[in-house]
């Protein structure tokens, strides 16, 4: 069996992390697939979430790291959880709070590493400070990297009109999910229920978060079997964009983008992954600027984007005219 290993972690607390993860793993487990979530936060707030809320099926584990031990001791029980979830189901979620005694190969463990992060210039620049010192694990050209997703959570109405992503820079690629709407209906589903089922915006946008996240899976397991495939003599770049247009990180140095590296110089695989697509970040050299032709941004995607409220800092980023 092959399976889908996601970590939705991040530094800072308060960010919706553990929401995200007990509410993914449902809505995944909603899907038809197999399910293991693994809480290794000492709150253990997406476990309780899953164990008291109605079971939908989703295998729950609660396994505290011994962080205070310090060494490879941490990182080793958390492979060894990681390992015997992921024998036995098709996706295993990890909600972790990071901390600096945690290794950071840990990271190469996953397919999907998943930050969730509110749009406050205060929070984004912690998030962008925790990306900066794990940038060897997205830019590796030793290992295979994760695909990293960046989700804004908690997201207020006030909020979405505001430009603080535009005015960020962030130091690796990476794609940019749906926002998640804050709601008192989300805090009102702790332990009784589930995101996606709420009738409101803030149901519509974490189920589009989660179709964000399946497209993000799909053109994960896309670009593993393009590199597989891949003859040892041929150089990844040229294949990778043939097949795929190219996306960077919203940051001032494109030379630390590692054009041997598929996962983080693709946006979409075409239309197929709109999703994804319409919420990418993007950096385009200012003399690709003249000659790079318009995305395709049909009136259903425009129509689609305007119902959802999405941001004019958001639309911009998704057709890839951010300002310097």
């Amino acid at each position: 069996m092959s399976t889908f290993k996601i970590l939705v972690t991040s530094q800072k607390g308060g960010v919706g992390k553990s929401t995200v993860s007990a509410n993914l793993a449902a809505y995944l487990r909603r899907q038809g697939q197999t399910v293991t979530l693994i809480d290794f936060d000492t709150h253990a707030s997406s476990s309780t979430w899953l164990t008291r809320a109605p079971n939908i099926g989703v295998v729950v584990q609660h396994h505290v790291l011994p962080l205070d031990q310090g060494g490879n001791r941490p990182i080793l029980d958390a492979r060894l959880h990681l390992r015997r979830a992921a024998s036995s189901t098709e996706v295993v979620i990890c909600d972790l709070t990071w901390t600096d005694s945690i290794a950071g190969e840990l990271m190469f463990e996953y397919d999907l590493v998943i930050v969730p992060t509110s749009v406050s210039e205060i929070e984004l620049t912690a998030t962008a400070g925790f990306l900066s010192r794990h940038r060897w694990v997205f830019d590796s050209a030793i290992h295979i990297p994760p695909t990293l997703l960046v989700c804004p959570t908690r997201v207020h109405p006030e909020q979405l009109r505001s430009d603080v992503f535009s005015k960020q820079r962030f130091p690796v690629s990476f794609m940019l999910a749906p926002p998640v709407l804050e709601a008192q209906s989300a805090r009102d589903m702790f332990e009784r229920g589930y995101l996606m089922d709420l009738q409101d915006a803030c149901g519509t946008s974490f189920n589009e978060f989660g179709r964000s996240v399946c497209a993000a899976r799909d053109m994960r397991l896309a670009s593993l079997g393009l590199r597989q495939a891949l003859p040892l003599t041929q150089p990844r770049t040229r294949v990778a964009t043939q097949t795929l247009r190219t996306v960077g990180a919203a940051s001032m140095d494109t030379a630390s983008m590692k054009r041997n590296n598929l996962l983080s110089t693709m946006s979409t695989l075409s239309s197929q992954y709109s999703i994804l697509g319409r919420h990418r970040m993007q950096k385009i050299r200012p003399e690709e600027m003249a000659t790079k032709s318009a995305p395709h941004t049909g009136a259903p995607q425009n129509a689609h984007m305007a119902s959802m409220g999405i941001p004019q800092f958001l639309k911009r980023m998704s057709l890839g005219v951010m300002s310097k």
